[in-house]
């Protein structure tokens, strides 16, 4: 039985998660968990313990004497997700002290030799492969300095560069499943590995990232004059990979340690988050790193806010609400998984971009769980990480890592690269991405099914 009256106060909770976590400048984790303890003790006061067995799998319904809220809501939470994002976090700030992706774009850099447009295509792609293993975000903050202070040596705009960037690493973070917190959830959800991964959107992947590239050099990076020769070796010069390189034997350590624990994400999907958070503490262990010095230096704020997002969705569960929304999905019809694949496409690419692309994608995964109770089509799931994903450019809000490309340019007074030039490029990207994206589930429904 629905109480829809607990069930407005929670839609209502969810949706003031999704204005504020859209809001730069406001406390979203501090709102999420007042939303989501006000919405527990609502449901703790509202709902019969009792019903809860009939609602949740979990549940023992002979067992329900001895059942406490605390026990209901902490099993609410999805474990296995957090430590994994809390474990690559802790990976990537340890590898960042040895300067492990800074050697890799600085490498990149050096290996263009000046040449602009060698130097264009190079960077971009890197960053892409790059923001397939890490955050969006991290990636950003990496590379975007170093390629302004290239620019400015080999004394070109910078400003072609960032649109590249900026573009191109939300088409990296669609290709494996430890990319972003959004597709561990997402993969974490549905069982999807590394292999399905590559293997359904891989071809996607390329065509997209060399298509875009294509287009960015025709419609963006031709406008602006190439660097001198003298500029050039001044640049060789300046940018030496060596030099970044501050305790050598750490640094190869830490950089065949990175490769072996993403080599493990390969082989040994199912076990993902142990060998994340173990492996990131024994990578602290191994170089003398405390690890409580560590969980202090790593972003804990995405980690309480999908503790609040996964106790309101709880909240919404018990309360049948989800059963309610597949009941009034049946109108549709379900059958037509291509149909579906493109409302789903639309969908989490709108709110991603609009809105904000995690609570949207928890959101959505419990919605796909309750149409679809068995196995979800592949089809849909493509659907849903392309959205979740690419939609996050239609505007710059929409991407962490816009944000911050917007951010460290006006830190380094670029010009030309505003709010308004990335919202009129990085949203014509977006909808090129999403017609590519329809075309190409249209061909994998049709070949594949």
């Amino acid at each position: 039985m629905i109480n829809y009256f607990l069930l407005g106060i929670t839609i209502g909770l969810f949706i003031i998660i999704l204005i504020v976590f859209s809001r730069e400048k406001m406390d979203y984790v501090g709102y999420s968990l007042i939303c989501a303890l006000i919405a527990c003790i609502l449901t703790a006061f509202m709902i019969p313990i009792e019903q809860v067995a009939d609602t949740l799998d979990w549940i023992d319904p002979t067992k329900t004497s001895s059942l406490t809220w605390i026990q209901v809501f902490v099993n609410m939470i999805e474990f296995k997700p957090l430590m994994f994002i809390m474990g690559m976090q802790m990976i990537v700030t340890i590898s960042e002290r040895y300067k492990i992706f800074q050697w890799v774009a600085v490498k990149t850099l050096h290996i263009t030799k000046g040449n602009y447009r060698l130097f264009f295509y190079t960077i971009c792609t890197i960053a892409t492969i790059v923001a397939a293993v890490i955050a969006d975000v991290t990636v950003a903050v990496i590379f975007v300095p170093l390629v302004i202070r290239a620019c400015r040596i080999l004394k070109i705009n910078p400003v072609p560069f960032l649109y590249g960037i900026s573009i191109t690493i939300n088409i990296g973070s669609v290709l494996t499943p430890f990319s972003s917190s959004k597709n561990i959830l997402i993969s974490s959800e549905f069982g999807l590995s590394f292999g399905w991964f590559l293997g359904n959107m891989g071809l996607f992947i390329i065509f997209s990232l060399i298509s875009t590239l294509i287009l960015l050099d025709l419609l963006v990076l031709r406008k602006y004059d190439a660097p001198t020769e003298r500029n050039r070796t001044v640049f060789l010069e300046i940018m030496n990979p060596s030099l970044v390189i501050a305790d050598r034997k750490r640094f190869i350590f830490n950089g065949i340690y990175f490769c072996i624990i993403i080599l493990g994400f390969m082989l040994f999907s199912d076990y993902s988050s142990i060998i994340a958070f173990f492996g990131a503490i024994l990578m602290g262990i191994l170089n003398g790193e405390p690890f409580i010095q560590v969980i202090k230096e790593i972003d804990l704020k995405v980690i309480f806010f999908f503790i609040a997002l996964f106790l309101l969705i709880g909240a919404m569960e018990i309360n049948n609400a989800f059963s309610l929304i597949s009941t009034g999905l049946s109108v549709f019809d379900l059958n037509n998984t291509y149909v579906v694949a493109l409302g789903v496409l639309l969908i989490s690419s709108f709110f991603s971009g609009f809105l904000a692309s995690n609570p949207t994608a928890v959101f959505l995964i419990i919605v796909l769980r309750s149409v679809f109770p068995g196995e979800v089509p592949s089809v849909i799931l493509i659907a849903f990480l392309f959205g979740i994903n690419l939609g996050g450019n239609l505007l710059p809000q929409g991407a962490t890592c816009d944000l911050m490309t917007l951010n460290l340019a006006k830190k380094n007074n670029v010009e030309g690269f505003t709010y308004n030039s990335l919202l009129k490029t990085g949203g014509l990207f977006a909808m090129l991405h999403i017609i590519m994206c329809i075309i190409y589930l249209t061909l994998y429904f049709l070949i594949i099914g």
